[in-house]
């Protein structure tokens, strides 16, 4: 198969980094990197693929990463472990990536400018909640709040334009805020599995890789949730969907940390899923507090 190999270039006479200016043995600086045919007479296709190779490393290890992330569980954190770094997608990176993706297709799911609630207050009026016409949009409140008088109504009214004002700024800012939570999710496997007198960086590594698996499985139910508007799922589904991130955790616990027993994985995976779940609503209400006082100071007033 000669006619598909690669064609060998033969490196410039002058073999100095431009970049650097440091005298180089081969094609690729041992100072900075940098390739010695950069910049010279280059296609513009093959600048293309330099430039997608580079953004989104397509030389095999995003889809070796992904297949490992989401069907080996502790597997990639394990090859972090042993120094296997640079044959796959950076974690940071990766969970960047993943997170905007994730909160791309929440905001587009929603449309806020229809969010504004439209009250009618003669008698016992209804109040109707306008959201985009899909699965995700109708699963996040009723369609219609029975309000009895003018007072009443105002109130919900009020209530309403609070919630629209949390739902645009939450969905913003929580790729930032789940980002500042890895750290500490990462503190609870180092004192879970104090035992495996490990560094915080690979407990911080495995909260990295798990947190984009969760992004990236979202991700799917919401574009499932999106191309299929009118299909309810059944309550049995429902729980099993629920369930997989457990059971991951639960797996990549048993492999990474390489607990006793499976169910000594399970049960620590379910005690750190509660501890993680209350930080995150105490961290929400938190928040809710702060963005009330910004936007609706006369709520603490009166």
């Amino acid at each position: 198969m000669k006619w598909f190999k690669k064609r060998q270039r033969p490196l410039p006479e002058e073999t100095v980094c431009r970049n650097c200016g440091t005298q180089t043995v081969g094609r690729y600086c041992h100072e900075c990197g940098q390739d010695l045919f950069a910049g010279i007479g280059q296609p513009i296709l093959k600048m293309t693929a330099h430039v997608f190779e580079h953004a989104f490393a397509l030389e095999g290890r995003t889809p070796r990463t992904l297949f490992n992330l989401m069907f080996r569980p502790g597997f990639l954190p394990n090859e972090y472990y042993l120094g296997k770094i640079n044959r796959y997608v950076h974690p940071v990176k990766l969970f960047w990536m993943s997170s905007l993706i994730f909160f791309a297709l929440l905001i587009g799911g929603m449309n806020f400018d229809n969010l504004q609630p439209q009250v009618t207050t003669s008698g016992s009026a209804k109040i109707n909640i306008h959201l985009k016409n899909n699965a995700l949009a109708d699963t996040l409140v009723n369609n219609q709040i029975q309000a009895h008088g003018e007072e009443d109504a105002e109130k919900i009214n009020k209530a309403l334009e609070i919630g629209s004002v949390l739902v645009k700024y939450g969905t913003k800012f929580a790729p930032y805020a789940t980002f500042l939570l890895i750290p500490i999710f990462a503190l609870l496997l180092a004192w879970f599995f104090w035992r495996k007198k490990l560094f915080y960086i690979f407990h911080l590594v495995f909260a990295v890789h798990f947190h984009t698996f969760l992004w990236i499985y979202f991700s799917i139910l919401l574009i499932i949730n999106m191309c299929t508007p009118k299909w309810t799922y059944p309550g049995w589904l429902s729980f099993l969907l629920f369930l997989i991130p457990g059971v991951y955790l639960s797996i990549a616990f048993y492999r990474f940390y390489h607990s006793k027993t499976r169910w000594q994985a399970v049960w620590k995976a379910i005690i750190i899923g509660i501890l993680y779940f209350l930080l995150i609503i105490i961290v929400t209400m938190l928040l809710i507090v702060l963005v009330v006082r910004i936007f609706f100071p006369e709520v603490y007033s009166s």
